[in-house]
């Protein structure tokens, strides 16, 4: 991202919070979605807490959004549907719901996190860490299932795709193999369980500003749906 992008985006929108790489980082991104979206994405922005972890999660709901768009579909933020927001709706000409996708992130187990912390203290410089898959899959397993049943009534109500999205923490090194370990285990595979869920979408950051997605379609979904995948934004971007 070159100084004058930096400069030209900054401009645009403004200081919506007080991290000013962060706020770079958002600025960028914004502009792959659409005016509503900015507004809305701003709006949540502005409302949270400068310390709050809750910035970060956000700033991976817009690159997900930003990704969505800048693959052709028209989507909207935080679109309340009978009571829930789902973060990103996938919308026809129409404007209707035609497509719900939900995210969260995968964190390193807070033993871990403290072990990292206190090693890198005492080395002076921050060290790469894999947890040795101690828990991953039981952690995630847990939290693609809590999300497969977060949404499956209104998918099944307005009859459309659900997809869980997933975002890892780079410190977890997390495996797209491990995803689809819980996905599609012959007993207690996901996919199987909850065919109301069309797919999961992983991301991880290639560094702040380039993100490398991929897809899991759910061959016994009942509302299958494609979702775009590598990297993001492009290498020409």
């Amino acid at each position: 991202m070159s100084h004058n992008i930096n400069y030209q985006n900054r401009k645009k929108h403004g200081d919506i919070i007080g991290d000013k790489k962060i706020n770079e980082y958002i600025c960028y991104f914004l502009e792959y979605v659409s005016k509503e979206n900015q507004q809305r994405l701003k709006r949540k922005f502005r409302n949270l807490k400068s310390e709050s972890s809750q910035i970060m999660h956000t700033l991976r709901e817009l690159i997900l959004g930003a990704h969505l768009s800048a693959s052709g579909f028209r989507v909207i933020y935080d679109l309340v549907i009978n009571n829930q927001t789902p973060d990103w709706c996938i919308l026809d000409e129409d404007l209707s719901v035609v497509g719900i996708i939900e995210l969260f992130s995968i964190h390193i187990d807070k033993a871990t996190e403290n072990k990292i912390r206190q090693h890198s203290e005492l080395r002076d410089t921050y060290i790469y860490w894999r947890d040795g898959q101690k828990n991953n899959i039981d952690r995630l397993y847990q939290k693609i299932e809590e999300k497969a049943q977060m949404y499956s009534s209104q998918s099944t109500s307005l009859d459309v795709p659900y997809v869980v999205a997933v975002f890892g923490e780079w410190e977890l090194a997390l495996d797209f193999n491990e995803i689809q370990s819980c996905l599609f285990n012959e007993k207690t595979g996901l996919f199987n369980m909850y065919p109301e869920m069309s797919g999961v979408l992983y991301f991880v950051d290639q560094n702040p500003l380039r993100y490398l997605f991929y897809y899991s379609e759910n061959p016994s979904s009942f509302r299958p749906i494609t979702m775009p995948t590598g990297v993001f934004p492009p290498e020409s971007a």
